[in-house]
């Protein structure tokens, strides 16, 4: 059996308003990361219901980014400094065959080079079955009825 994985956990923010701070670690074969971002609920209820479609669709595939942020005038737009947290879920063959790939980093503060932050990027082979028991879980965890939400390999990719 694989130890490949994909770990969620979740700490909701004390304020109660509505952003909670989500704890990733992921494994694929020898690489591997942990990092955490933070989320609004709505965000992350978006993206578990995503993970039940079949197949999967556009909201899947642009997936999750959390980290830090700031407005740029010229565009009128947020965009990232920094992404701690990325996960997204997309289709890899035509016969249901899945990735779901997680990206991880370190923070950096401003005074220190972009470059200087540890990434890890894994891919996790997986299927509509496996996804699926992952999504409920990560359901139950967000409505505070679970601990974790783990995202196995399924045997038969």
């Amino acid at each position: 059996m694989s130890n490949d994985r994909l770990l969620l956990k979740l700490l909701p923010d004390e304020d109660g308003d509505g952003t909670a701070e989500l704890q990733v670690s992921a494994r694929s074969g020898a690489f591997s990361g942990e990092s955490s971002a933070w989320f609004s609920l709505e965000q992350l209820r978006a993206f578990a219901s995503a993970l039940t479609a079949f197949p999967l669709g556009e909201e899947a595939r642009r997936g999750i980014a959390g980290g830090t942020w700031s407005f740029h005038e010229a565009d009128k737009a947020y965009k990232p400094n920094q992404v701690f947290v990325a996960i997204s879920a997309y289709p890899i063959d035509t016969r249901g065959s899945l990735g779901v790939r997680a990206r991880l980093a370190t923070r950096t503060d401003r005074a220190e080079r972009p470059e200087s932050a540890n990434t890890a990027a894994v891919e996790l082979k997986t299927t509509y079955s496996a996804l699926a028991r992952f999504s409920e879980q990560f359901a139950l965890l967000l409505d505070g009825r679970g601990e974790e939400a783990v995202l196995l390999t399924d045997e038969t990719t």
